[in-house]
């Protein structure tokens, strides 16, 4: 009984402070639920998936979203996709390699960020791998 008003004490705290989404959505990444955070104009998010399945998802991401990709450079550790929105933004998008089963992007939209075109195409690269 004691440890289910201190666990809901800490749940309340954490919403309180605008800390729930995050929160909720890291109780999920065992499971294969991305987590993110948007910080500095760039949004990371860590995906329990392999690098090669995350790169494949993003580049198909893009092109479902009819982003113009320019160029991408990848090898085994991480790779990067330069690519251009139709409004003329530029796109970057970054995977990280980081073991078997575990992936991290990063995407900037524009030079100082864009949050709600980066969780557009957090969405599609959750699509393309079957999470969003």
């Amino acid at each position: 009984m004691v440890s289910i008003r201190i666990s809901l004490a800490v749940v309340l705290l954490a919403c309180l402070c605008g800390c729930g989404p995050l929160i909720v959505a890291g109780a999920g990444a065992g499971a294969g639920v991305a987590t993110y955070s948007y910080v500095t104009g760039d949004l990371e998010v860590e995906y329990a998936k392999s690098y090669e399945s995350v790169w494949d998802a993003a580049v198909r991401a893009l092109q479902e979203l009819d982003i113009s990709v320019e160029g991408k450079t990848k090898d085994g550790v991480s790779g990067t996709i330069e690519a251009r929105r139709a409004t003329g933004k530029k796109v970057v998008v970054k995977v990280k390699n980081k073991g078997p089963s575990a992936a991290v992007v990063n995407i900037k939209v524009g030079t100082f960020g864009d949050e709600n075109a980066s969780l557009v195409i957090k969405g599609a690269i959750d699509r393309q791998l079957g999470t969003g």
